[in-house]
C-alpha cells in the first residue's frame, strides 16, 4: 500500500506536508508510510478514502480504479463538506 499511497499523492499533485495536513497527520508520518517503515492503519485508510474519494479496494490491493465514482448528489455533498471544514479552520 505504501507505493499506492505515494502514487495517489503524486496524482493529486500534493507534497507530503500538504497531503498530511488534509488528514491531520504530519508530513514525517506520510514519509514513513511511503517508505515502508510504517504501515497504514485502518483509520488512516478510511480517512484517505473519505478525504480524497479513493477506492478502498484499490488502496488496499491495487484492484480497480484509483478513485470512486460519485453520484451528482454525493459530489455536491463532498464539496459542501469540504467548504464547511475549510471555514472552520
Amino acid at each position: 500500500m505504501n507505493k499506492r499511497l505515494k502514487l495517489l499523492r503524486k496524482n493529486l499533485n500534493l507534497s507530503q506536508e500538504a497531503f498530511a495536513k488534509k488528514l491531520g497527520v504530519t508530513g514525517a508520518g506520510i514519509s514513513k508510510i511511503e517508505s515502508g517503515s510504517r504501515n497504514l492503519t485502518s483509520q488512516m485508510i478510511v480517512s484517505i478514502c473519505r478525504e480524497f474519494n479513493v477506492n478502498e479496494d484499490w488502496l488496499k490491493t491495487g484492484e480497480g480504479e484509483m478513485f470512486t465514482q460519485l453520484s451528482k448528489a454525493e459530489k455536491v455533498a463532498a464539496i459542501v463538506g469540504k467548504a464547511l471544514r475549510n471555514d472552520n479552520q
